[in-house]
């Protein structure tokens, strides 16, 4: 191969390593301002309950009592 021409393939392989270089330095800048810009999110973690008991009773209060429907209608119950 030519001396020249090794030079040349050279200078342009390092050329555009250097390009790739500059735009992932970029693509970094960038991601980085767009992550200052949004502000975090709060995550809600519920409480993880120290005993057993304490889990069955925080769910009773989370359910709701059954409602009480009135007497007579379609779905009427016999002999109540």
């Amino acid at each position: 191969m030519n001396g020249n021409l090794m030079y040349e393939m050279a200078r342009q392989r390092i050329a555009e390593q250097q390009r790739a270089a500059r735009l992932a330095s970029e693509a970094r800048e960038m991601r980085s301002a767009a992550r200052r810009r949004q502000p975090r999110e709060t995550v809600a973690v519920p409480a993880i309950p120290d005993f057993a008991h304490e889990m069955f009773t925080s769910a009773q209060e989370a359910v709701p009592e059954p409602r009480r429907e009135a007497a007579g209608g379609r779905h009427a119950r016999s002999g109540g």
